[in-house]
């Protein structure tokens, strides 16, 4: 006698098959993602010393980037620079006491002696000298950079006159492979972005199979759960292709960029990488907002100061602007600003109570400008705005930044550009 199986059976079996299935897709592309689960431009600044931007902040020390971080990143301040040092011994030392561990000791006791090193401590401290207090703020040796907070990163960036020779010398030879990839590394780029390409049509082709065969059989819950976790493990591979920006690798280019202070800015240079969240550009004379107070010609202690605050490293100034009263009356002062730094400058406006002098004016090294500044006198403090310029190498969010064109022609064009003529109606 023939035992029919019931069709509501069949379905639920056939529904079990595929997630099995599905499951071991997934599984398999999951393990493949690991390759490729870090962002491709922040990996380009792995173990290396940076100034990340985070609104008005700054923060330097070495990125770390985890796997499958999703563009998030760690930065580690150096040892002269992290925050409250002490606390981290007596961290250290109460650990010793309670578990009774040497490792402990031992690391509190290297930690010590790079401490006496780089003169955060005397010679003659020792860990004797340490008390556990309770009410002592904690010490701070990294900055996590989570999800939520990459929406107000303003850029990662590594001036050029901070690298050292070796840095310098291997950064060179990077350009020059960027410049001239060998065969090997198109060969390597082309494989990549064809893997990124089959991700995106794997995604959406396993979500577009997963909803048609599942509806009517499940829940929304359970088909939305389906579908996040499709998109979690796919979507971590790669980067998602981009011809426009594929094209200007190694090449001159032109970004708009809304930088730290708000304002819109352009900027030129190299093309390095891109991913889905950030670009990386090469050699950019980047523009850093700077402000100064003087009091006649007396500029004010502390001061030239950036428009960020620094963390991780105290950033320092020489004087970049001389002040100079040449003429004086009952309606203001007439100011002579001399350049007296070794690089050009800008000085944008000058600021005394509620008013504003706008001047917008480049001066190259010993030039100068006079302005007369009406209402001021030599006992009113006065506040002068300016920029200077850093080359660096900067990433950039592509939330905020855009690469909007070429800064040159491409070799296989420049021979029909220059043979255009004008075209007469």
């Amino acid at each position: 006698m023939t035992t029919l199986i019931p069709e509501n059976v069949i379905g639920t079996l056939y529904t079990i098959l595929y997630l099995v299935l599905l499951g071991i897709i997934i599984s398999i592309i999951y393990g493949i993602s690991e390759w490729f689960s870090r962002d491709r431009v922040l990996k380009l600044f792995e173990r290396k010393r940076a100034f990340v931007f985070i609104e008005k902040e700054v923060y330097y020390g070495k990125i770390l980037v985890p796997s499958r971080s999703g563009g998030c990143f760690e930065i580690f301040f150096p040892s002269e620079y992290l925050e409250n040092p002490f606390s981290l011994l007596a961290f250290l030392i109460e650990n010793y006491h309670e578990t009774g561990q040497k490792k402990f000791l031992i690391q509190a006791q290297r930690i010590l002696e790079e401490f006496k090193r780089i003169g955060i401590v005397d010679k003659d401290f020792s860990l004797d000298n340490i008390k556990i207090d309770p009410w002592a703020p904690p010490s701070l040796v990294s900055r996590k950079i989570y999800k939520d907070e990459l929406g107000k990163l303003q850029a990662i960036m590594m001036f050029r006159e901070f690298l050292s020779r070796k840095e310098k010398l291997k950064r060179w030879q990077e350009l020059k492979s960027l410049y001239s990839p060998s065969l090997t590394k198109v060969i390597s780029r082309k494989t990549y972005n064809a893997l990124t390409y089959v991700k995106d049509k794997i995604a959406s082709s396993l979500t577009r199979t997963t909803t048609t065969f599942l509806g009517g059989i499940t829940t929304p819950d359970i088909q939305k759960s389906l579908e996040d976790v499709q998109k979690k493990a796919i979507g971590s591979i790669g980067s998602t292709y981009d011809a426009l920006l594929e094209n200007s690798i190694g090449r001159l280019v032109t970004v708009r960029v809304q930088d730290v202070e708000g304002e819109v800015k352009y900027y030129q240079g190299v093309l390095r990488e891109y991913s889905n969240q950030y670009i990386l550009v090469y050699d950019i004379d980047y523009r850093i907002q700077m402000i100064t107070k003087f009091k006649g010609e007396e500029e004010l202690t502390g001061f030239p100061q950036t428009f960020v605050k620094f963390h991780g490293f105290p950033l320092t100034f020489n004087n970049h602007i001389k002040s100079e009263i040449i003429e004086k009356n009952n309606d203001g002062l007439k100011i002579r600003f001399l350049n007296i730094s070794k690089d050009p400058l800008k000085i944008e406006n000058i600021k005394y109570g509620d008013k504003t002098v706008n001047i917008s004016k480049v001066l190259f090294p010993k030039e100068s400008l006079e302005v007369f500044v009406n209402g001021l006198n030599e006992s009113t403090i006065y506040q002068v705005n300016y920029e200077i310029s850093k080359e660096a190498d900067i990433i950039w969010p592509r939330r905020i930044a855009r690469v909007v064109g070429l800064g040159d022609y491409p070799p296989y064009l420049l021979s029909e550009i220059l043979t255009l003529r004008k075209i007469r109606i």
